[in-house]
């Protein structure tokens, strides 16, 4: 058999796995880049509207950070690591959007007014707020509450400095 006939033979069969392995690498390629995936109707761009176009995107696996007071020595568990935030803007806007744009904080800077889920635990229920550039408004965040439990770090002991005489 020559190299012509490897190439031609099943050749329908060939180029349906090439399109398909295609299609799979941009999918896992898209999903990676963290890119806002827009949330429209497929028959949007059909019916023509004059002046600046809102739509509606959506990151996900934004992760979520913490703000404590600097003198809080504790950690912090949250139940919840990363966060999927729906936006609202322009397209334009939301095109060039990135996920670094947009910050998903949990404040546990006010811990004494705050709800416990039950008295015999550490566990304490905070809301999620995000952030976005202006231009851009926040619809929804998910989860819109965390669990947070606070974890007291070991303090350090003094190392001795004196040498054995």
């Amino acid at each position: 058999m020559g190299l012509r006939d490897y190439v031609f033979n099943n050749l329908g069969r060939k180029l349906v796995s090439l399109c398909l392995a295609s299609l799979i690498w941009f999918n896992v390629w898209s999903v990676d880049r963290k890119e806002p995936r827009l949330l429209e109707s497929p028959f949007g761009s059909l019916l023509s509207k004059q002046g600046a176009e809102l739509v509606t995107g959506e990151f996900a696996q934004i992760p979520i950070a913490i703000v404590t007071l600097a003198q809080d020595t504790r950690a912090f568990r949250l139940d919840a690591r990363q966060a999927k935030v729906i936006l609202r803007g322009e397209r334009g806007l939301l095109i060039r959007l990135t996920a670094k744009d947009i910050q998903v904080v949990v404040d546990l800077t006010d811990l004494a007014n705050a709800r416990k889920t039950d008295t015999n635990t550490n566990l304490i229920i905070r809301p999620v707020r995000a952030r976005s550039p202006d231009g851009i408004t926040v619809l929804r965040v998910e989860p819109s509450t965390v669990l947070v439990e606070p974890i007291s770090l070991p303090e350090p002991t003094a190392k001795s400095t004196e040498k054995d005489e």
